[in-house]
């Protein structure tokens, strides 16, 4: 069995970085009154929006579903 290579271990590191996301922006989306009602929950909406742009950008430039195959399926 071989270890997977910094490439695989880059491209899930871009999927963890893209769920929490996910979550922040859902967040934003169920119960904005309290993630609104605060700078701190409107800058971490914005921020997870940003990172979420750059995580698909990513994604589509280095193709990491199929890196995420070849390494880790």
């Amino acid at each position: 069995m071989t270890r997977p290579s910094l490439r695989g271990f880059g491209a899930a590191l871009v999927v963890g970085v893209a769920i929490p996301c996910m979550g922040v922006i859902a967040l934003g989306f169920l119960t904005p009154e309290r993630l609104f009602e605060s700078t701190v929950g409107l800058v971490a909406f914005f921020a997870a929006g940003l990172l979420m742009v750059v995580c698909a950008v990513v994604a589509n430039l280095y193709d990491l579903r199929g890196i995420l195959h070849n390494e880790f399926g």
